[in-house]
């Protein structure tokens, strides 16, 4: 969609940036989801996607929060929302902002998501355990009902939500994300995007799905991908292949406007 071509091209600047940021701390950042879904069909963005998902590390992304909070989580011209003081309540991941047309609102300027992957315990109750302190964090850092995991458990959160005092909620933020985390002391089999859209039942996968990574062209760059990318996008979308029903390949924002008027 040409109509797209501006945006898409800031974001590939953002990336650039981002990642001769990374690659002077030693850290690595992947895409993944619909970006590398593009990557792979598209060679490129997917035509109707209007922004950027990337993932890294536990390990890597705590230390890219840290050594942008001492740069007052400011990148140049772009800007960092970290995740327990995000610019825009969201979900538990990190977002970097253009910092162009900010002052229309954050909401209104491009944006790349970066996934923590964290490991994941071996046995059906360890990864209840983990999967519940996941939404329990999620609760407690946005007071918000839960998203995209159902409608028993949104309404859950809902109540939750009602009967808990803020103080009580930072306790619990402390204490889930202990639990939650607590497997990447180690190098399990099975990793995860804990906060991804697709969900805990989907979102774990081998390790071996991710790496070790491997690069692929996207958009005129070669950016890194999952190693495996076949069984990556196979476990998240099923037949990857198919393109979705016209009706559905649509920009999901209205940014991209603002870009293209300035191409």
């Amino acid at each position: 969609m040409k109509e797209l071509e501006g945006l898409q091209r800031r974001l590939v600047e953002m990336l650039l940036q981002l990642r001769e940021f990374t690659d002077e701390h030693g850290l690595t950042f992947f895409l993944v989801g619909g970006s590398a879904l593009g990557a792979y069909r598209h060679g490129g963005f997917i035509p109707w996607d209007d922004d950027v998902d990337i993932a890294m590390m536990r390990e890597d992304f705590e230390k890219l929060e840290r050594l942008l909070e001492k740069r007052n989580n400011s990148l140049g011209d772009l800007k960092y929302s970290p995740v327990e003081h995000h610019l825009i309540p969201e979900a538990p991941i990190g977002y970097l902002y253009d910092k162009r047309f900010a002052k229309k609102g954050w909401q209104n300027t491009a944006k790349i998501d970066i996934h923590p992957i964290d490991g994941v315990p071996d046995g059906w109750f360890l990864r209840k355990v983990q999967m519940v302190s996941a939404l329990v964090y999620y609760l407690s850092e946005y007071r918000l009902p839960v998203k995209n995991k159902g409608k028993k458990i949104r309404a859950v959160s809902k109540v939750i939500l009602k009967i808990t005092p803020d103080p009580v909620f930072d306790f619990y933020m402390k204490v889930t994300k202990r639990i939650f985390t607590s497997w990447n002391k180690k190098e399990t089999k099975d990793i995860c995007s804990l906060f991804g859209v697709a969900g805990y039942g989907t979102e774990v996968m081998p390790r071996s799905y991710l790496l070790p990574l491997r690069e692929s062209p996207f958009a005129g760059e070669t950016f890194l991908v999952p190693g495996d990318i076949h069984r990556y996008l196979q476990r998240l979308y099923g037949d990857y292949e198919k393109l979705p029903p016209k009706r559905e390949r649509v920009p999901r924002h209205d940014i991209y406007r603002m870009y293209r008027d300035r191409e």
